[in-house]
């Protein structure tokens, strides 16, 4: 299952990088497809679709077409003098 495989992920990386990524880019389908299997209901996976400011797994979803399933991103914020 897509979900299995994208929760696999999140957590291989938080072992590896002892932290969550900042940014989780996404598929739209893809991310479709991974609510549809967590049962998540119609209305809900349009309305997140939609949100332009989201999160899933308390990480930053960025929606693109750009990825074929999914992406993980860790940005360093540098300290502002």
């Amino acid at each position: 299952m897509m979900c299995e495989e994208l929760l696999q992920a999140l957590v291989q990386y938080q072992m590896q990088q002892g932290e969550k990524p900042n940014t989780l880019r996404l598929n739209q389908d893809y991310y479709k497809t991974v609510l549809e299997q967590l049962a998540y209901p119609d209305w809900l996976i349009e309305k997140k679709i939609k949100n332009l400011d989201q999160s899933f797994l308390g990480v930053q979803v960025e929606l693109t077409s750009e990825v074929e399933t999914f992406e993980m991103r860790q940005i360093k914020k540098v300290a502002e003098l």
